[in-house]
């Protein structure tokens, strides 16, 4: 009996070995002047025990053409001499030219339905060629696909001056009742000394393709209204007496609700938003006494619901739902939203928008609640 059993355990003698295997790390989408897709994959490549020859790169790009992506995928072998698995690819860039003119559906379909691909790699949007991204040295992960990954995430996580977006986010905004999605915007900053390669700001996709951007300096007010704020620093209190000081707070937590508010065939929305914060840099402001903590924390109010306003009506210029407004309508109303499903875009411009913050102070980092050099 236990000899029968044995027959009915599977195996994998038909699985293809480590050494004809090619792990892909990161992929760019650019188009050709042909109008074919131009695939850029950068595979890993690994070192005898672990160790690297020093000038050697831990990467390699392999260049490919197709009128489909599965088509590019196929001929890496005849470069290669590997087949590609995908389960650890960290990244896909796609250029900016790509994302204008086809649907992203259409680009991206291949990695939705293969079984090996990670459904949590990340997807950007490139300012020029998405292959240029992957031709630069990492700074301090082994593969540019690591790198990017690694930006992005810290990017949202600690500047907030981007989201986070990878292919199981992306198809479920795409799915919703509003189908609009928000991607990571990556460039090359050519300003510095040392041109960096910098994940910020978020580029906008209305029916699968790509409409315009936000700029960095709007998306921390995005994440508070979209409850994704999880900390970090706000600059957003001048003196009063010396506007060109900033006094600074750290965010330690953040809750955001939003309300739609139907009223016969109208729209208002209530924003109400509730943090804790530590000082972090006090310049002129003196909080040691009750009265003077209180005008502190309510010019801090007055500051925030401003950044909040003015990134919503930046939203409403662009007549584009970025905070899943129209989902909530849809969950809260399926019936009102068949009617107004068809000129949501204006009917979001037009909506009013009613902000209420209550912020806390519970740490000022020392026992005294005046600025450390006093002029």
């Amino acid at each position: 009996m236990s000899f029968s059993l044995l027959l009915l355990l599977t195996g994998c003698l038909d699985d293809l070995q480590l050494t004809r295997r090619a792990f892909v790390m990161g992929i760019a989408l650019d188009e050709t002047e042909a109008g074919k897709v131009l695939l850029t994959t950068q595979v890993y490549v690994p070192s005898p025990k672990g160790e690297k020859k020093k000038g050697s790169k831990g990467y390699i790009n392999v260049r490919t053409t197709g009128d489909t992506v599965a088509k590019a995928i196929r001929d890496i072998p005849i470069h290669l001499g590997r087949k590609t698995h995908w389960g650890h690819l960290r990244s896909i860039v796609i250029s900016e030219k790509l994302a204008r003119k086809k649907r992203m559906a259409e680009v991206l379909e291949l990695f939705y339905r293969d079984h090996e691909t990670r459904i949590t790699s990340s997807v950007l949007i490139s300012k020029g060629n998405a292959a240029d991204y992957l031709k630069k040295e990492p700074w301090i992960e082994t593969t540019m696909g690591q790198q990017i990954l690694a930006n992005e995430e810290s990017t949202a996580d600690f500047s907030n001056k981007t989201v986070k977006t990878n292919l199981l986010t992306l198809i479920l905004q795409t799915r919703s009742q509003v189908g609009n999605s928000i991607i990571p915007r990556i460039y090359i900053e050519e300003e510095h000394e040392f041109p960096s390669m910098d994940v910020a700001g978020i580029v906008l996709l209305k029916k699968n393709k790509m409409i315009g951007y936000l700029p960095p300096g709007n998306i921390e007010g995005l994440q508070i209204i979209r409850n994704e704020y999880r900390g970090g620093m706000l600059q957003i209190l001048p003196c009063q007496t010396q506007p060109e000081k900033i006094e600074v707070v750290e965010v330690l937590s953040s809750q955001t609700t939003l309300k739609p508010v139907i009223k016969d065939d109208s729209l208002n929305v209530q924003i109400s938003n509730k943090m804790e914060v530590v000082l972090q840099e006090l310049k002129c402001s003196r909080i040691d006494a009750p009265e003077k903590e209180r005008k502190f924390v309510e010019r801090l109010e007055q500051a925030l619901k401003k950044e909040l306003k003015e990134t919503v009506s930046l939203l409403q210029e662009k007549q584009f739902d970025a905070i899943d407004l129209g989902n909530k309508v849809y969950a809260k109303n399926p019936t009102l939203w068949k009617r107004w499903k068809n000129n949501w875009d204006q009917r979001f411009a037009d909506s009013n928008f009613e902000f209420d913050v209550k912020i806390r102070i519970i740490n000022s980092g020392t026992t005294n609640g005046k600025p450390m050099f006093s002029e």
